[in-house]
């Protein structure tokens, strides 16, 4: 068994497409109305509109991205600039050794340090 897609559940498609597009510095490769969605090696990202009338409460997903620690201040400080916030930052603690952000639509994600 492997994890194929994680996806988030969005109000603005537009939004979350043109933030994830940034921040992953790729266009999705697949890109509808109602559905989005990135290829991370193995992975895809994914966003389905929530357009059926379904009250999103709280979060279902929440991807974790490893990066080398030379990368990872880098992409903290796009996420940043492209308008997500600090949930927690645990970059400091040896147990999380990572940091979860939110984008501007809500959708958290953690960007963890590989070890060496």
């Amino acid at each position: 068994m492997r994890l194929r897609t994680a996806y988030f559940k969005v109000g603005d498609m537009a939004q979350a497409v043109v933030f994830w597009s940034t921040l992953l510095e790729q266009q999705p490769t697949r890109r509808s109305e109602h559905w989005s969605e990135f290829a991370l090696g193995d992975v895809r990202i994914g966003f389905l509109l929530n357009d059926f009338g379904e009250q999103i409460v709280g979060q279902g997903c929440v991807p974790v991205f490893e990066l080398d620690a030379t990368e990872i201040g880098a992409l903290i400080e796009r996420a940043k600039r492209l308008g997500a916030t600090v949930v927690v930052d645990g970059l400091a603690d040896p147990q999380m050794n990572g940091i979860v952000l939110a984008a501007p639509g809500g959708q958290e994600f953690e960007l963890h340090r590989r070890d060496p």
